[in-house]
């Protein structure tokens, strides 16, 4: 574990969380069949009179009712896991609180109600390991949570065959404040709301005192490039979305999606399928953590780039907001002078096949904290 992240109380100074990472190299997103297959599993304990799965059982102790209530508002649940991808607890607290509640923001949902966090103790893991993690975890969630102004927050483990720390968020939002994701128009722009390049920043660092590792590096950037990239990183993955999802109702958003798990290629390709119109957006300008993309030439093959291509992987990301060009600059221009960091235009809707693009010269914004 790196000097610059506290290692948990009572613990030896070689203890690394990620040790216990699941799969290197895919932003440690747990599967989507992994996380069913868990919270659709008989309840352990359960104190109702039918067999309730592990989520229904959360559910109820948490006294989260999933109908419709009046006045048109439905109930909306989202649950987001992580291996474990920085070494730091209390900051991945943070950041799987972000990341639970990015999908919401992005739909428009700018309040939630309640949230747990769930961390899972793998054998291999000891009791005093996992107790000193999971409190230094709970705490950095509690801190996140804060900034969303819900009402109750939980803290839950189980005992699984790996390590993950997941996210429940609970809201109730009523249909016609949501923000439709489907109406982008020809001459429309793309905004972002998070610089990219995490995964490369946690790569690099994680390379910083093994000399194999970073020779490939070395070339390309300074440790103390990486470091400061590094730190930019874990700040911007703790950050909510909650001021953007504000202004997306203000500023006539007409589509928005979350940043997070794929690429941005994947998400805007995504977004740009959902669209009524025959549209397509192209991407022109990608903001990237600052010395990120020189550090991502270390991992090229063929001069292919994956962060200059869109691929690489990112963890509780911006929010991407297709809305006019004029909107766009005013909320862009908000978000920088009241904001934790600075919304960029990156881009343009324009007529075609629901596709999305990044130009071959696409332009590089350096974003320093």
């Amino acid at each position: 574990m790196s000097a610059s992240e506290p290692v948990p109380n009572g613990l030896d100074d070689a203890f690394r969380l990620t040790s216990y990472l699941e799969l290197k190299g895919s932003g440690c997103q747990v599967p989507e069949s992994v996380v069913s297959e868990m919270f659709n599993s008989p309840a352990i304990n359960g104190t109702s009179q039918r067999q309730e799965t592990q989520l229904q059982q959360m559910l109820r102790q948490m006294s989260i009712d999933t109908c419709a209530r009046g006045g048109g508002q439905r109930h909306h649940l989202r649950i987001e896991c992580r291996y474990p991808i920085i070494d730091d607890p209390c900051a991945l607290g943070k950041i799987i609180c972000a990341e639970a509640l990015g999908n919401f923001y992005a739909l428009g949902i700018t309040a939630c109600d309640k949230m747990m966090m769930m961390a899972c103790q793998p054998p291999q893991m000891s009791n005093k390991e996992f107790t000193a993690v999971f409190s230094m975890m709970e705490t950095g969630f509690k801190e996140c949570f804060k900034g969303t102004y819900g009402k109750e927050m939980w803290a839950m483990y189980m005992h699984t065959s790996c390590f993950m720390i997941g996210g429940l968020v609970s809201a109730y939002w009523p249909q016609h404040h949501l923000v439709a994701r489907g109406n982008a128009l020809d001459g429309d722009v793309l905004v972002l709301t998070k610089p990219l390049g995490t995964q490369v920043a946690i790569d690099a660092y994680d390379c910083i005192g093994q000399p194999e590792r970073w020779e490939r590096y070395k070339m390309f950037v300074s440790e103390e490039d990486v470091r400061g990239a590094y730190q930019q990183a874990v700040k911007t993955m703790c950050r909510l979305n909650r001021q953007a999802s504000n202004l997306m109702h203000v500023h006539n958003a007409h589509g928005a999606m979350a940043v997070s798990g794929f690429g941005i290629l994947h998400h805007a390709n995504k977004l740009a399928s959902l669209q009524k119109k025959p549209v397509s957006f192209v991407i022109d300008t990608l903001p990237v953590i600052s010395k990120m993309a020189a550090a991502a030439k270390a991992s090229t093959v063929d001069d292919k780039c994956p962060l200059l291509q869109g691929l690489s992987v990112e963890t509780s990301g911006g929010l991407l907001i297709c809305m006019p060009r004029e909107e766009a600059v005013a909320l862009c221009n908000f978000i920088g002078a009241y904001g934790d960091g600075p919304a960029w235009i990156i881009g343009t809707v324009q007529n075609g096949i629901r596709k999305a693009s990044i130009i071959e010269n696409v332009k590089i914004i350096e974003v320093s904290e």
